[in-house]
């Protein structure tokens, strides 16, 4: 299977350019009581949570939530060390983060929410899906993967190799001064988002987030493999993934299809969808494509 980048053009850069995520800022979200993240909520109907990528707050999902706010209850995320919400110290941030959503959803008696994530964000839903199957509803993948690694280097990957390429990027990202961060945005996000209105919009907020929070959720999405975990997902998964912006490694659209297909195959029920215009950010690349997707699974 070929791989996203070559190993002779694999970087620390190449890495977080890959995996980056960023998010406009919130300006309403309100605490939720005893939890490290914020919610907002728009809309009534079926509940949809919606978890952003990193420096990202749940504002990124807004449009979103306009879009779905007649027949849906969403609930967007602001994960601590995000966009100013606060940091947590833990062994592992996403993991304490998943068993403070899966706390929330018994407590709120949310029955069985759609889970939508972007990148980061899809990473967790997974992990959602996976490890507190009966609590989740269907989930929505955007721009992510089970192992992200093996997306990008190859599925010969090992978690102990990727683990070691994490730890350089959680050192590299903890020791950004506020004015390096803002710097290095200005390309990462050019290769993420069209709009560049978006673009210097994202970067500031960038400044915002705790980066040795992001140096470390960073650090956990490169040494936690869940492809063997995906059987444990009871309910359907929408993989929505983008290409076009690593065209110049070598990446097209039957490549990236095929290596997700062997990420999800433990899964009992996925349907995969590859853009063919949007860089990272799906939703705010294309939006009508991406709402098709969304609506007809969930219609469905």
């Amino acid at each position: 299977m070929k791989s996203l980048f070559s190993t002779s053009k694999i970087s620390l850069y190449a890495a977080l350019i890959l995996f980056t995520l960023h998010c406009p800022v919130s300006l309403n979200a309100q605490p939720a009581s005893g939890y490290s993240f914020n919610v907002k909520i728009v809309g009534k109907g079926k509940p949809v949570i919606l978890i952003p990528g990193l420096d990202c707050s749940g504002d990124v999902w807004d449009a979103t939530a306009e879009h779905l706010k007649n027949n849906f209850a969403c609930y967007m995320i602001t994960l601590p060390g995000f966009d100013g919400q606060p940091p947590i110290h833990s062994d592992s941030i996403l993991k304490t983060v998943a068993a403070q959503l899966a706390n929330f959803i018994k407590q709120q008696h949310i029955r069985k929410p759609v889970i939508i994530g972007h990148s980061l964000g899809g990473w967790l839903a997974l992990y959602l899906g996976a490890t507190y199957p009966d609590l989740t509803g269907d989930i929505v993948s955007v721009s992510s993967a089970p192992f992200l690694p093996a997306l990008s280097m190859g599925s010969g990957i090992t978690v102990d190799s990727a683990a070691r390429i994490g730890l350089l990027i959680k050192n590299s990202m903890a020791n950004q001064t506020p004015e390096q961060v803002k710097q290095s945005e200005k390309y990462i996000l050019s290769t993420m988002i069209t709009d560049s209105a978006k673009i210097a919009e994202v970067a500031e907020m960038a400044v915002k987030s705790d980066q040795p929070t992001q140096g470390e959720v960073m650090y956990e999405l490169f040494s936690n493999d869940l492809r063997p975990l995906m059987g444990n997902i009871k309910s359907r998964i929408l993989v929505l993934n983008d290409w076009i912006s690593y065209k110049q490694y070598g990446v097209t659209h039957e490549s990236v299809y095929n290596a997700l297909k062997q990420q999800y195959r433990l899964a009992h029920n996925v349907t995969i969808k590859i853009n063919d215009h949007s860089k990272h950010f799906i939703m705010y690349d294309d939006p009508q494509w991406f709402y098709k997707q969304l609506d007809t699974f969930l219609r469905n």
